[in-house]
C-alpha cells in the first residue's frame, strides 16, 4: 500500500483555466490523487471561481485573493497582482501544517517576493520543499541588471534552501545541477487522455480545419510562420477544398491581430483562417478533436530550447495528425513520419511541406497520428508521471 501523503502546493495560476502550465499542475496533481496522496493547492491568483474553497477531479482548492486596490493597480503585471494574498496563503499553510496535514510543500511561482515567505515558514516547521521549474530562469525573469540581480537572490535564498527541484526537460536538469548541489528530478510533458475522450464541439465549424491551441504572441509560438505555411500549402494541396486553420486562443492586442489580418491578406488565405478568441478549458478537447490535424510551428528560442510544449501532449492524445517542428528534445520521443510530421524551426517551406504530406496522403496521416496516441499511454501519461514524481518525493522525504 502506497503511504498516503498530504501535499500541499502554493500556486498563483488560474484554475483549471490557467492554460498550458495549470492543466500540467492539474494532470499530475490528478495522478498524486489517484495514488492515494491528499493534494491542497493554496491559490494566491485571481481565480474565476470566487469561492473561499472548491474541488477539482479530488484537488481540493483554498482561494486566498481578494479584490483589493492593490491588485486593481498591478493587475496587468501578474509577478505583482497577488502580493496582497502571501499573508493570508501563509495563515492557510500554517493552519494545516497545525493540524498536521502538511508532509510536503511545492512551490511553483518564479519569483522571489512568492516563493520566500512560504519557505521560511516551511523551514520554521521543519517540513520539506520541492520547487518546479519549466523555463531557463531567463526567460521568466526580467532580462539586464535587475534580472541578474534577481536571480542571484533567487539562487541563493530558494534554490540553495529548498530539499528538491523537478523540471521537465533534460535541459533543464543540467543548467540547474549546475548551478546548485540539490537533487533534480525529469517530470516529462503530462496530458491527461481522459480529458480527450468523447468530447465533441458545440462550434459552428462545418469545414475541415487544422487546429493551433495556445499563446498568440509571434515570438513563443511562431503564429505567423504557420500562417504564412497555411497559405503555402493550399497551393500544393491536391484538394483543399473548404480546408481552413483555426487558431484558438485571444490575442492579446488590437494590434497583433491587425499584423495577423495583413499577413493572412498576403499569404492569400482570406476566409480561411478563424480566430477564437477565449476558449474555456471544456470546450478545448472538442475543437482539438475535430480538427482533421494539429499544428505548431514553434521557432527556435531559448524558452523552446529549454522548455516542452504542454499542448503537443494534448494534440498526440486526439490520436489526429501532428505537425511540429524540432525545438528542444521534440526529437527523443517523436519521429518524423513515424509518430508526428516534424518539420525545421523557422522554415516556412519545410512546415508548409509537412502540411501538404498529411492532406496528400490522409488515410496514412491518420496512421502516424494513431501512433502519436500511444505515447500519451506511456511517457507522457499523467499517472505514468505522478507517479515518477510520487517516488521523487518519498526520496526527498527520506533523505
Amino acid at each position: 500500500m502506497t503511504q498516503q501523503l498530504n501535499i500541499v502546493i502554493i500556486s498563483s495560476d488560474h484554475y483549471p483555466d490557467g492554460g498550458a502550465s495549470a492543466n500540467r499542475h492539474l494532470a499530475y496533481s490528478k495522478g498524486l490523487c489517484e495514488l492515494g496522496n491528499s493534494v491542497t493547492f493554496i491559490l494566491l491568483g485571481p481565480q474565476k471561481d470566487k469561492r473561499s474553497s472548491f474541488d477539482i477531479d479530488g484537488i481540493k482548492f483554498i482561494n486566498t485573493f481578494k479584490k483589493n486596490p492593490f491588485s486593481d493597480l498591478f493587475k496587468n503585471h501578474g509577478s505583482l497582482i497577488s502580493v496582497p494574498s502571501i499573508p493570508d496563503g501563509k495563515n492557510q499553510l500554517k493552519k494545516l501544517i497545525n493540524r498536521g496535514k502538511v508532509d510536503l510543500v511545492i512551490l511553483l511561482d518564479t519569483h522571489l517576493w512568492k516563493l520566500l515567505p512560504f519557505l521560511n515558514l516551511c523551514k520554521r516547521h521543519g517540513i520539506k520543499v520541492l520547487h518546479e521549474r519549466t523555463e531557463y530562469p531567463d526567460v521568466a525573469l526580467k532580462r539586464g541588471l535587475v534580472g541578474r540581480l534577481h536571480y542571484s537572490l533567487y539562487r541563493r535564498l530558494i534554490l540553495a534552501r529548498i530539499n528538491g527541484l523537478f523540471v521537465i526537460s533534460e535541459a533543464l536538469k543540467k543548467h540547474f545541477e549546475g548551478q546548485v548541489n540539490i537533487p533534480v528530478q525529469i517530470i516529462n510533458m503530462i496530458v491527461d487522455p481522459a480529458r480527450f475522450q468523447f468530447q465533441d464541439c458545440n462550434q459552428d465549424i462545418k469545414s475541415r480545419y487544422i487546429a493551433y491551441c495556445g499563446a498568440m504572441d509571434i515570438e513563443k509560438d511562431g503564429v505567423d510562420i504557420l500562417i504564412r505555411a497555411f497559405g503555402k500549402a493550399l497551393e500544393q494541396i491536391h484538394n483543399a477544398g473548404d480546408l481552413k486553420l483555426i487558431l484558438i486562443g485571444e490575442v492579446p492586442e488590437p494590434n497583433l491581430l491587425g499584423k495577423y489580418n495583413a499577413l493572412i491578406k498576403e499569404s492569400n488565405c482570406e476566409g480561411r483562417v478563424q480566430f477564437t478568441g477565449y476558449v474555456n478549458r471544456e470546450n478545448i478537447p472538442g475543437l482539438l478533436n475535430n480538427a482533421a490535424a494539429l499544428a505548431l510551428a514553434r521557432p527556435k528560442s531559448k524558452q523552446a530550447e529549454g522548455g516542452f510544449p504542454t499542448k503537443l501532449g494534448e494534440y498526440l492524445a486526439t490520436g489526429k495528425p501532428t505537425i511540429i517542428t524540432n525545438t528542444g528534445e521534440i526529437d527523443k520521443f517523436l519521429r518524423d513520419g513515424e509518430n508526428a510530421f516534424i518539420a525545421i524551426p523557422g522554415n516556412i517551406d519545410s512546415f508548409a511541406g509537412k502540411i501538404v504530406k498529411v492532406f496528400n496522403n490522409y488515410q496514412e496521416a491518420t496512421c502516424i497520428g494513431l501512433n502519436g496516441y500511444d505515447l500519451v499511454q506511456g511517457d507522457f501519461n499523467y499517472l505514468q508521471q505522478a507517479k515518477r514524481l510520487n517516488r521523487f518525493i518519498l526520496t526527498i522525504l527520506k533523505s
